[in-house]
């Protein structure tokens, strides 16, 4: 499960969100300014500066390019689903 944390108005959030749609990937999205979502995201990460901020499976992988990283990592020589 994929857990994507961003912002309004944010172009690399709404990347994330489509390469995760555009792989067929489940994913959350969580924006910093709902209640209560910053604190979350703090209490996972000591120093938050830039959104997005992508977990996968709990672990924190970074932000966008990491986030295309770790799909294009996952593939299978780029033949098979993830």
């Amino acid at each position: 499960m994929i857990e994507i944390f961003g912002d309004t108005n944010c172009v690399w959030c709404e990347r994330a969100k489509k390469l995760c749609e555009d792989n067929q990937l489940t994913y959350t999205y969580k924006g910093i300014q709902e209640p209560g979502v910053l604190t979350q995201l703090q209490e996972k990460l000591d120093h938050v500066r830039t959104v997005p901020q992508v977990f996968w499976n709990g672990r924190h992988i970074g932000g966008y390019q990491e986030l295309a990283t770790e799909i294009e990592d996952t593939r299978n020589f780029g033949q098979e689903s993830i």
